[in-house]
C-alpha cells in the first residue's frame, strides 16, 4: 500500500488526512509538546481522534497548549504530563506515572531538544545536548518498551537533524569537557538520534516496535532560541529583504516528518531508517554545500551498537 505524495511543503495536516486515518483507541506521547513543531505534530494527530499526551517543564505552558489543542481539534483526549530532559530522575518519575495507568503506547515521538546553547551540564553531569536530545530520550524509550510491546504494532519516531553531518560521536569525550564547540556537540547529539533509532529497530522490531529518526527542516523555532540573529544572518538564513530563505519550513511543514514516519503505511517494512520531507533519504551524502542527507557516521552499525552500550551505562550510573 502506498500513500498519496507527500513533499518538503507538505502541512502535517495534509498528511494526517492524506493518509485517511483514524486513531481513535490509539495512545500517542510527544516529547516537548508545548511549542514549535511538537505542539503542530500533536495538533495534526489529534484531528485525527488520537489520544495524545503532551510532555513539558512548564505545567502552567502545558496546560494551555493543552485547552489550545483542545478547542482546535474538539478532541477532549488530550493531556499533559510532567517531564524535564534536563535530569534522569524526572524520565523516571514520568515514566513511573505512566506505567501506573496500564496504557499501551502506539506511537512515542522523540520531539523535544535544544541546540547550540552554550556549554552547560544536565543535573547529571552530561553535555546538556547530548544528555537532553540523547540520553533522555534512550531512557525513556527503552523504560517504556513494556509499553510499546503492548501497543503493537507501534513506532517509535526520534527528531533528529541534518546537523548531524556536523560530527560523528566524540567517543573520547563525549561531554565536549575539552574542546566544546556548540554545533559540533549538536551534531553528536543527532547523529545520536540516528543511531539510536537504527539500533532500537533492530532489538525490536521483530518484536512488533519500529523507529525511524528524522530531519524535520530548517523552521524557525523556539529551537534557535541561542543564536544570535548575527549569526543567523551569517549563516546564509536570510535575503537580502530579510525574510527566510525558501528551504525553510512554517512550523505546520515542520511537523510533516514526524507525522509522516508515525503513520505513513509504506514505512513498515522500513525501520531504521531516515526521513527527510516525508520520504525515505537518500543516503549518505558528504556535499555540505546541499541540504539533504546523512554524514557516513550516521550509518555505521557499530558505531550503534557501541553508543547503546555506552548509554545503558551512563543512565544506569545515574
Amino acid at each position: 500500500m502506498t500513500s498519496p505524495t507527500f513533499h518538503a511543503k507538505s502541512t502535517a495536516l495534509e498528511v494526517v488526512q492524506g493518509l485517511n486515518v483514524n486513531l481513535n483507541g490509539k495512545l500517542v506521547i510527544i516529547t516537548g509538546g508545548t511549542s514549535g513543531i511538537g505542539i503542530e505534530t500533536a495538533r495534526a494527530l489529534a484531528t485525527v481522534n488520537a489520544h495524545v499526551i503532551i510532555t513539558a517543564r512548564d505545567m502552567n505552558k502545558g496546560a494551555e497548549v493543552v485547552e489550545d489543542l483542545k478547542k482546535t481539534t474538539g478532541n477532549d483526549k488530550i493531556e499533559v504530563m510532567e517531564l524535564d530532559l534536563n535530569s534522569l530522575q524526572s524520565v523516571r518519575d514520568f515514566v513511573k506515572q505512566f506505567q501506573a495507568r496500564h496504557l499501551p503506547v502506539n506511537i512515542l515521538i522523540c520531539n523535544a531538544g535544544v541546540m547550540a546553547c552554550p556549554y552547560e551540564k544536565t543535573i547529571d553531569g552530561f553535555e546538556t545536548q547530548f544528555g537532553v536530545n540523547h540520553l533522555a530520550h534512550f531512557l525513556l524509550t527503552t523504560s517504556l518498551v513494556p509499553e510499546l510491546k503492548a501497543g503493537k504494532p507501534s513506532r517509535v519516531v526520534v527528531v533528529s537533524s541534518i546537523a548531524n553531518r556536523r560530527s560523528g560521536i566524540n567517543w573520547d569525550d563525549i561531554n565536549w569537557e575539552k574542546n566544546y564547540d556548540k554545533w559540533s556537540a549538536y551534531g553528536q547529539s543527532k547523529t545520536a538520534n540516528i543511531l539510536f533509532a537504527k539500533q532500537f529497530n533492530k532489538l525490536y522490531s521483530s518484536e512488533g516496535i519500529q523507529a525511524y529518526a528524522l530531519h524535520p527542516g530548517g523552521i524557525m523555532t523556539n529551537l534557535i532560541k541561542y543564536l544570535p540573529i548575527e549569526e543567523q544572518r551569517a549563516m546564509g538564513w536570510f535575503k537580502e529583504d530579510g525574510t527566510v530563505i525558501d528551504r525553510f519550513k512554517n512550523v505546520e511543514q515542520g511537523a510533516s516528518t514526524s507525522v509522516y514516519a508515525a503513520l505513513a503505511p509504506e514505512l513498515d517494512n522500513h525501520g531504521g531508517e531516515y526521513l527527510e520531507n516525508c520520504a525515505i533519504s537518500r543516503g549518505i551524502n558528504p556535499d555540505m554545500t546541499t541540504f539533504w542527507g546523512m554524514g557516513a557516521h550516521a550509518v555505521d552499525m557499530e558505531s550503534a551498537e557501541r553508543l547503546w552500550k555506552l548509554s545503558e551505562q551512563l543512565v544506569s550510573a545515574k
